[in-house]
Protein backbone atom coordinates (compact mmCIF):
# COMPACT_ATOMS: atom_id res chain seq x y z
CA UNK A 1 0.00 0.00 0.00
CA UNK A 2 1.11 3.58 -0.61
CA UNK A 3 1.55 6.10 2.17
CA UNK A 4 -1.73 7.85 1.28
CA UNK A 5 -3.66 4.60 1.62
CA UNK A 6 -1.87 3.93 4.89
CA UNK A 7 -2.79 7.40 6.15
CA UNK A 8 -6.45 6.88 5.32
CA UNK A 9 -6.42 3.58 7.17
CA UNK A 10 -4.85 5.21 10.24
CA UNK A 11 -7.53 7.91 10.21
CA UNK A 12 -10.27 5.28 9.78
CA UNK A 13 -9.29 3.75 13.12
CA UNK A 14 -10.52 6.91 14.82
CA UNK A 15 -14.01 6.65 13.33
CA UNK A 16 -14.78 2.93 13.36
CA UNK A 17 -18.51 2.26 13.41
CA UNK A 18 -18.94 -0.52 15.93
CA UNK A 19 -22.05 -1.95 17.64
CA UNK A 20 -23.06 -0.47 20.97
CA UNK A 21 -22.83 -2.37 24.24
CA UNK A 22 -25.87 -4.58 24.92
CA UNK A 23 -26.26 -3.75 28.61
CA UNK A 24 -29.19 -6.14 29.00
CA UNK A 25 -27.14 -9.07 27.68
CA UNK A 26 -24.18 -8.04 29.83
CA UNK A 27 -26.36 -7.97 32.97
CA UNK A 28 -27.93 -11.34 32.10
CA UNK A 29 -24.52 -12.98 31.61
CA UNK A 30 -23.32 -11.54 34.91
CA UNK A 31 -26.39 -12.94 36.68
CA UNK A 32 -25.86 -16.38 35.10
CA UNK A 33 -22.25 -16.52 36.26
CA UNK A 34 -23.23 -15.39 39.74
CA UNK A 35 -25.78 -18.20 40.04
CA UNK A 36 -23.26 -20.72 38.68
CA UNK A 37 -20.76 -19.66 41.35
CA UNK A 38 -23.37 -20.07 44.09
CA UNK A 39 -24.34 -23.56 42.89
CA UNK A 40 -20.73 -24.76 42.68
CA UNK A 41 -20.46 -24.18 46.43
CA UNK A 42 -23.14 -26.79 47.15
CA UNK A 43 -21.64 -30.17 48.13
CA UNK A 44 -24.35 -31.97 46.12
CA UNK A 45 -23.35 -30.23 42.85
CA UNK A 46 -20.50 -31.89 40.99
CA UNK A 47 -20.23 -29.38 38.16
CA UNK A 48 -22.05 -26.44 36.56
CA UNK A 49 -21.83 -25.68 32.82
CA UNK A 50 -22.59 -22.20 31.49
CA UNK A 51 -24.16 -21.66 28.02
CA UNK A 52 -23.55 -25.25 27.00
CA UNK A 53 -24.05 -26.15 23.34
CA UNK A 54 -26.50 -28.97 22.52
CA UNK A 55 -26.10 -29.49 18.79
CA UNK A 56 -28.34 -31.42 16.45
CA UNK A 57 -27.91 -35.16 16.72
CA UNK A 58 -27.15 -35.59 13.02
CA UNK A 59 -24.56 -32.78 13.12
CA UNK A 60 -24.71 -29.20 11.90
CA UNK A 61 -24.74 -25.91 13.70
CA UNK A 62 -28.33 -25.80 14.93
CA UNK A 63 -28.17 -25.74 18.69
CA UNK A 64 -30.21 -25.47 21.84
CA UNK A 65 -28.50 -23.33 24.42
CA UNK A 66 -29.22 -23.72 28.12
CA UNK A 67 -28.11 -20.98 30.51
CA UNK A 68 -26.83 -23.42 33.14
CA UNK A 69 -26.66 -27.21 33.43
CA UNK A 70 -25.96 -28.56 36.92
CA UNK A 71 -24.68 -32.11 37.29
CA UNK A 72 -25.45 -34.08 40.46
CA UNK A 73 -24.96 -37.76 41.22
CA UNK A 74 -28.67 -38.47 40.88
CA UNK A 75 -29.90 -35.89 38.36
CA UNK A 76 -29.09 -33.38 35.64
CA UNK A 77 -30.73 -29.97 36.02
CA UNK A 78 -31.33 -27.57 33.11
CA UNK A 79 -31.69 -23.99 34.34
CA UNK A 80 -33.09 -20.99 32.43
CA UNK A 81 -32.44 -17.63 34.12
CA UNK A 82 -34.63 -14.57 33.50
CA UNK A 83 -33.53 -11.14 34.66
CA UNK A 84 -36.92 -9.43 34.43
CA UNK A 85 -38.41 -6.29 35.90
CA UNK A 86 -42.09 -5.43 36.29
CA UNK A 87 -45.05 -7.82 36.37
CA UNK A 88 -44.28 -11.35 35.20
CA UNK A 89 -47.09 -13.68 34.12
CA UNK A 90 -47.78 -16.70 31.94
CA UNK A 91 -50.63 -17.09 29.44
CA UNK A 92 -52.82 -20.16 28.87
CA UNK A 93 -50.28 -21.57 26.39
CA UNK A 94 -47.45 -21.39 28.93
CA UNK A 95 -45.74 -18.40 27.26
CA UNK A 96 -43.96 -16.00 29.61
CA UNK A 97 -45.03 -12.31 29.63
CA UNK A 98 -43.38 -9.22 31.10
CA UNK A 99 -45.68 -6.27 31.77
CA UNK A 100 -48.21 -7.85 29.41
CA UNK A 101 -45.73 -8.31 26.53
CA UNK A 102 -44.85 -11.81 25.35
CA UNK A 103 -41.21 -12.78 25.83
CA UNK A 104 -41.60 -15.86 23.64
CA UNK A 105 -40.31 -18.31 26.24
CA UNK A 106 -42.00 -21.40 27.65
CA UNK A 107 -40.97 -24.62 29.37
CA UNK A 108 -41.27 -26.24 25.93
CA UNK A 109 -37.78 -24.91 25.19
CA UNK A 110 -36.36 -26.81 28.16
CA UNK A 111 -38.44 -29.85 27.15
CA UNK A 112 -36.77 -29.76 23.74
CA UNK A 113 -33.34 -29.37 25.35
CA UNK A 114 -34.08 -32.36 27.61
CA UNK A 115 -35.11 -34.49 24.63
CA UNK A 116 -32.07 -33.42 22.64
CA UNK A 117 -29.83 -34.15 25.63
CA UNK A 118 -31.17 -37.62 26.41
CA UNK A 119 -31.47 -38.69 22.75
CA UNK A 120 -27.91 -37.60 21.98
CA UNK A 121 -26.56 -39.27 25.12
CA UNK A 122 -28.33 -42.43 24.03
CA UNK A 123 -26.43 -42.40 20.72
CA UNK A 124 -23.14 -42.37 22.66
CA UNK A 125 -24.21 -45.36 24.76
CA UNK A 126 -25.34 -43.44 27.85
CA UNK A 127 -28.64 -44.74 29.24
CA UNK A 128 -29.60 -42.53 32.19
CA UNK A 129 -31.97 -45.24 33.46
CA UNK A 130 -33.60 -43.84 36.64
CA UNK A 131 -31.41 -40.73 36.74
CA UNK A 132 -33.74 -37.77 36.20
CA UNK A 133 -33.43 -34.64 34.08
CA UNK A 134 -35.03 -31.61 35.75
CA UNK A 135 -36.05 -28.21 34.38
CA UNK A 136 -35.86 -24.95 36.34
CA UNK A 137 -37.02 -21.44 35.49
CA UNK A 138 -35.14 -19.10 37.83
CA UNK A 139 -36.00 -15.43 38.21
CA UNK A 140 -33.39 -12.87 39.19
CA UNK A 141 -33.90 -9.15 39.53
CA UNK A 142 -36.83 -7.15 40.85
CA UNK A 143 -39.70 -8.60 38.84
CA UNK A 144 -42.94 -9.63 40.56
CA UNK A 145 -43.94 -13.18 39.60
CA UNK A 146 -47.66 -13.88 39.85
CA UNK A 147 -49.40 -17.23 40.42
CA UNK A 148 -49.99 -17.84 36.70
CA UNK A 149 -46.30 -18.74 36.26
CA UNK A 150 -46.21 -22.52 36.80
CA UNK A 151 -44.50 -25.65 35.51
CA UNK A 152 -47.74 -26.90 33.98
CA UNK A 153 -48.04 -30.72 34.00
CA UNK A 154 -44.34 -31.33 34.68
CA UNK A 155 -44.88 -31.67 38.45
CA UNK A 156 -41.90 -33.14 40.36
CA UNK A 157 -39.25 -32.71 37.67
CA UNK A 158 -39.63 -28.97 37.17
CA UNK A 159 -39.56 -25.81 39.27
CA UNK A 160 -40.30 -22.11 39.09
CA UNK A 161 -37.71 -20.59 41.45
CA UNK A 162 -38.20 -16.97 42.53
CA UNK A 163 -34.70 -16.76 44.00
CA UNK A 164 -31.48 -18.76 44.32
CA UNK A 165 -32.49 -20.14 47.71
CA UNK A 166 -35.52 -21.82 46.13
CA UNK A 167 -33.20 -23.39 43.58
CA UNK A 168 -30.74 -24.58 46.23
CA UNK A 169 -33.53 -26.25 48.20
CA UNK A 170 -34.72 -27.98 45.03
CA UNK A 171 -31.23 -29.33 44.31
CA UNK A 172 -30.72 -30.49 47.89
CA UNK A 173 -33.96 -32.47 47.92
CA UNK A 174 -32.92 -36.16 47.96
CA UNK A 175 -34.12 -38.53 45.25
CA UNK A 176 -34.45 -42.32 45.35
CA UNK A 177 -31.23 -44.32 45.65
CA UNK A 178 -31.94 -45.86 42.24
CA UNK A 179 -31.41 -42.43 40.69
CA UNK A 180 -27.74 -42.26 41.70
CA UNK A 181 -25.33 -42.91 38.81
CA UNK A 182 -22.49 -45.37 39.25
CA UNK A 183 -18.97 -44.05 38.64
CA UNK A 184 -18.79 -45.42 35.09
CA UNK A 185 -22.00 -43.73 33.97
CA UNK A 186 -21.14 -40.52 35.80
CA UNK A 187 -17.75 -40.30 34.08
CA UNK A 188 -19.41 -40.90 30.72
CA UNK A 189 -21.85 -38.02 31.38
CA UNK A 190 -18.94 -35.73 32.30
CA UNK A 191 -17.20 -36.68 29.06
CA UNK A 192 -20.38 -35.97 27.11
CA UNK A 193 -20.54 -32.41 28.42
CA UNK A 194 -16.88 -31.85 27.59
CA UNK A 195 -17.71 -32.49 23.91
CA UNK A 196 -20.54 -29.95 23.75
CA UNK A 197 -18.66 -26.64 23.85
CA UNK A 198 -20.29 -23.23 23.94
CA UNK A 199 -20.64 -20.03 21.85
CA UNK A 200 -17.82 -18.53 19.85
CA UNK A 201 -17.13 -14.93 20.92
CA UNK A 202 -15.46 -11.88 19.40
CA UNK A 203 -14.46 -8.74 21.30
CA UNK A 204 -14.52 -5.54 19.24
CA UNK A 205 -12.14 -2.62 19.67
CA UNK A 206 -14.64 -0.72 21.84
CA UNK A 207 -14.91 -3.65 24.28
CA UNK A 208 -18.26 -4.91 22.98
CA UNK A 209 -18.52 -8.71 23.04
CA UNK A 210 -20.57 -10.54 20.40
CA UNK A 211 -21.51 -14.22 20.66
CA UNK A 212 -22.53 -16.70 18.01
CA UNK A 213 -21.05 -19.17 15.54
CA UNK A 214 -18.06 -18.05 13.50
CA UNK A 215 -19.00 -19.01 9.98
CA UNK A 216 -17.19 -21.53 7.84
CA UNK A 217 -14.34 -20.09 5.78
CA UNK A 218 -10.79 -21.09 4.97
CA UNK A 219 -9.40 -18.79 7.67
CA UNK A 220 -11.78 -19.84 10.44
CA UNK A 221 -11.55 -23.51 9.45
CA UNK A 222 -7.79 -23.36 9.79
CA UNK A 223 -7.90 -21.58 13.17
CA UNK A 224 -10.68 -23.45 14.97
CA UNK A 225 -9.03 -26.87 15.51
CA UNK A 226 -5.74 -25.25 16.54
CA UNK A 227 -6.54 -22.23 18.69
CA UNK A 228 -8.80 -21.62 21.65
CA UNK A 229 -8.24 -17.86 21.48
CA UNK A 230 -6.59 -15.24 19.26
CA UNK A 231 -5.67 -11.65 20.04
CA UNK A 232 -4.05 -9.32 17.53
CA UNK A 233 -2.71 -5.78 17.25
CA UNK A 234 -0.65 -3.56 14.95
CA UNK A 235 3.05 -3.93 15.84
CA UNK A 236 4.12 -0.74 14.05
CA UNK A 237 3.79 2.80 15.36
CA UNK A 238 2.03 5.64 13.59
CA UNK A 239 4.97 6.68 11.38
CA UNK A 240 6.04 3.10 10.69
CA UNK A 241 2.50 2.27 9.56
CA UNK A 242 2.29 5.44 7.45
CA UNK A 243 5.31 4.51 5.34
CA UNK A 244 5.33 0.70 5.55
CA UNK A 245 1.75 -0.24 6.26
CA UNK A 246 0.32 -2.06 9.31
CA UNK A 247 1.89 -5.23 10.70
CA UNK A 248 -0.86 -7.21 12.41
CA UNK A 249 0.40 -10.04 14.60
CA UNK A 250 -1.92 -12.55 16.23
CA UNK A 251 -1.03 -13.96 19.63
CA UNK A 252 -2.70 -17.34 19.97
CA UNK A 253 -3.40 -19.86 22.70
CA UNK A 254 -4.04 -23.42 21.58
CA UNK A 255 -6.46 -25.95 23.01
CA UNK A 256 -3.42 -27.62 24.55
CA UNK A 257 -2.38 -24.36 26.27
CA UNK A 258 0.59 -23.71 23.98
CA UNK A 259 1.14 -20.12 22.78
CA UNK A 260 2.30 -18.92 19.37
CA UNK A 261 2.39 -15.81 17.18
CA UNK A 262 1.82 -15.24 13.45
CA UNK A 263 0.92 -12.46 11.01
CA UNK A 264 -2.67 -11.84 9.86
CA UNK A 265 -4.26 -9.62 7.23
CA UNK A 266 -6.03 -6.72 9.03
CA UNK A 267 -8.33 -6.18 6.02
CA UNK A 268 -9.65 -9.75 5.92
CA UNK A 269 -13.13 -10.41 7.29
CA UNK A 270 -14.79 -13.02 9.49
CA UNK A 271 -18.52 -13.58 9.77
CA UNK A 272 -20.46 -14.32 12.96
CA UNK A 273 -23.90 -15.90 12.96
CA UNK A 274 -25.59 -14.33 16.00
CA UNK A 275 -28.08 -16.25 18.20
CA UNK A 276 -30.97 -14.35 16.59
CA UNK A 277 -29.95 -15.67 13.16
CA UNK A 278 -28.46 -12.38 11.97
CA UNK A 279 -25.15 -12.61 10.11
CA UNK A 280 -22.53 -10.02 11.11
CA UNK A 281 -19.32 -9.38 9.19
CA UNK A 282 -16.33 -7.70 10.84
CA UNK A 283 -12.86 -6.82 9.60
CA UNK A 284 -9.95 -7.98 11.72
CA UNK A 285 -8.79 -4.40 12.32
CA UNK A 286 -12.16 -3.82 14.06
CA UNK A 287 -11.67 -6.82 16.35
CA UNK A 288 -9.53 -7.09 19.45
CA UNK A 289 -9.81 -10.85 20.03
CA UNK A 290 -11.60 -14.09 19.12
CA UNK A 291 -12.48 -17.01 21.40
CA UNK A 292 -13.68 -20.31 19.96
CA UNK A 293 -16.35 -22.16 21.93
CA UNK A 294 -15.51 -25.56 20.44
CA UNK A 295 -12.71 -27.08 18.38
CA UNK A 296 -14.86 -29.42 16.26
CA UNK A 297 -18.55 -30.17 15.91
CA UNK A 298 -19.14 -33.56 17.56
CA UNK A 299 -20.33 -36.38 15.32
CA UNK A 300 -22.42 -38.03 18.00
CA UNK A 301 -23.17 -41.14 15.95
CA UNK A 302 -19.47 -42.05 15.94
CA UNK A 303 -18.74 -41.28 19.62
CA UNK A 304 -18.99 -44.11 22.16
CA UNK A 305 -18.80 -42.96 25.78
CA UNK A 306 -20.29 -45.96 27.51
CA UNK A 307 -19.97 -49.51 26.22
CA UNK A 308 -23.06 -51.70 26.61
CA UNK A 309 -22.87 -54.48 29.17
CA UNK A 310 -21.83 -57.81 27.73
CA UNK A 311 -24.68 -60.29 27.23
CA UNK A 312 -24.45 -64.02 26.39
CA UNK A 313 -24.31 -64.70 22.66
CA UNK A 314 -27.39 -66.44 21.23
CA UNK A 315 -27.02 -70.19 20.79
CA UNK A 316 -27.17 -70.30 17.00
CA UNK A 317 -24.76 -71.74 14.48
CA UNK A 318 -25.13 -68.96 11.92
CA UNK A 319 -26.06 -65.34 12.50
CA UNK A 320 -29.20 -64.19 10.74
CA UNK A 321 -28.61 -62.39 7.48
CA UNK A 322 -28.63 -58.63 7.96
CA UNK A 323 -31.58 -57.03 6.32
CA UNK A 324 -31.21 -53.80 4.38
CA UNK A 325 -32.30 -50.86 6.49
CA UNK A 326 -35.39 -49.23 5.12
CA UNK A 327 -36.79 -45.73 5.60
CA UNK A 328 -37.72 -44.77 9.18
CA UNK A 329 -41.19 -43.61 8.12
CA UNK A 330 -43.68 -44.15 5.35
CA UNK A 331 -45.65 -41.55 3.45
CA UNK A 332 -48.74 -40.39 5.39
CA UNK A 333 -47.28 -41.49 8.75
CA UNK A 334 -48.22 -39.17 11.64
CA UNK A 335 -45.41 -38.28 14.04
CA UNK A 336 -46.78 -37.02 17.32
CA UNK A 337 -45.07 -34.25 19.32
CA UNK A 338 -42.37 -33.44 16.75
CA UNK A 339 -40.27 -30.53 18.03
CA UNK A 340 -39.64 -27.33 16.05
CA UNK A 341 -35.83 -27.26 15.88
CA UNK A 342 -35.14 -24.33 13.56
CA UNK A 343 -36.39 -21.81 10.99
CA UNK A 344 -34.37 -21.54 7.78
CA UNK A 345 -35.01 -18.37 5.80
CA UNK A 346 -34.57 -20.14 2.45
CA UNK A 347 -35.87 -23.67 3.04
CA UNK A 348 -38.57 -23.58 5.72
CA UNK A 349 -39.29 -25.08 9.15
CA UNK A 350 -37.17 -27.93 10.56
CA UNK A 351 -38.63 -30.48 12.99
CA UNK A 352 -36.87 -33.04 15.19
CA UNK A 353 -38.80 -36.27 14.59
CA UNK A 354 -36.76 -38.71 16.69
CA UNK A 355 -33.20 -39.34 17.89
CA UNK A 356 -31.83 -39.76 14.35
CA UNK A 357 -34.19 -38.00 11.96
CA UNK A 358 -35.31 -34.47 11.12
CA UNK A 359 -38.13 -33.33 8.88
CA UNK A 360 -38.59 -30.18 6.77
CA UNK A 361 -41.80 -28.27 6.12
CA UNK A 362 -40.91 -26.55 2.84
CA UNK A 363 -41.27 -22.78 2.63
CA UNK A 364 -42.55 -22.97 -0.95
CA UNK A 365 -45.50 -25.11 0.21
CA UNK A 366 -46.57 -22.67 2.93
CA UNK A 367 -49.23 -20.01 2.61
CA UNK A 368 -47.90 -16.45 2.48
CA UNK A 369 -49.54 -15.47 5.78
CA UNK A 370 -48.22 -18.68 7.36
CA UNK A 371 -44.61 -17.81 6.45
CA UNK A 372 -45.11 -14.21 7.57
CA UNK A 373 -46.29 -15.45 11.00
CA UNK A 374 -43.67 -18.24 11.20
CA UNK A 375 -42.10 -16.91 14.42
CA UNK A 376 -45.41 -17.12 16.28
CA UNK A 377 -46.78 -20.28 14.63
CA UNK A 378 -43.54 -22.26 14.78
CA UNK A 379 -41.71 -21.18 17.91
CA UNK A 380 -38.46 -23.13 18.25
CA UNK A 381 -38.85 -25.66 21.05
CA UNK A 382 -42.61 -26.10 20.70
CA UNK A 383 -44.09 -29.49 19.80
CA UNK A 384 -46.82 -30.42 17.33
CA UNK A 385 -48.01 -33.40 15.29
CA UNK A 386 -46.73 -33.60 11.70
CA UNK A 387 -47.51 -35.80 8.70
CA UNK A 388 -44.90 -37.33 6.38
CA UNK A 389 -45.67 -36.24 2.81
CA UNK A 390 -42.44 -37.33 1.15
CA UNK A 391 -39.27 -39.30 1.87
CA UNK A 392 -36.19 -40.08 -0.21
CA UNK A 393 -32.69 -41.47 0.35
CA UNK A 394 -29.87 -39.09 1.32
CA UNK A 395 -26.40 -40.59 0.94
CA UNK A 396 -25.73 -44.06 2.31
CA UNK A 397 -27.53 -43.81 5.66
CA UNK A 398 -29.64 -40.66 5.78
CA UNK A 399 -33.13 -39.69 4.61
CA UNK A 400 -34.67 -36.44 3.41
CA UNK A 401 -38.08 -36.34 5.07
CA UNK A 402 -40.68 -33.79 4.01
CA UNK A 403 -43.47 -33.09 6.50
CA UNK A 404 -46.34 -30.73 7.12
CA UNK A 405 -48.27 -29.92 10.32
CA UNK A 406 -51.42 -31.92 10.97
CA UNK A 407 -54.39 -29.59 10.71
Amino acid sequence: MGWLTNYRWLKSLESQRLPDVDYGKRAATKAERKVAKALRQLPEVLDVHHALRLTQIEGGRSRREVDLIALLEDRIVLIEIKLFKGAISMDDHGILHQDGTSRGWSFAKLDDATKRLTDTMGLTGIDLQKTEVHSVLLFQGKGVVDESVTVGKRLTRALVAKNVEDLKSFLQRPLEKESVMDSERLNAVKSFFSYCGTWDQITLNNGVKREGDLKIGSQVDAWRPLYRSLRWSNQRGWFGTLFRGPLFMAKSKGWDGKKSQFEVDPFSEIALLAPNGKLETHRLDHIESVEFGYSTLPNWSSIVLLEPKAVPAPDVKKPPKKQAEGPPYAKNDIIENATVSGIHEEHGIFFTLDAKNSGLYLKRKMQMHEWTMRGALYTVGNSMDVKVIGIRKKGKKGWNIEVKPVE
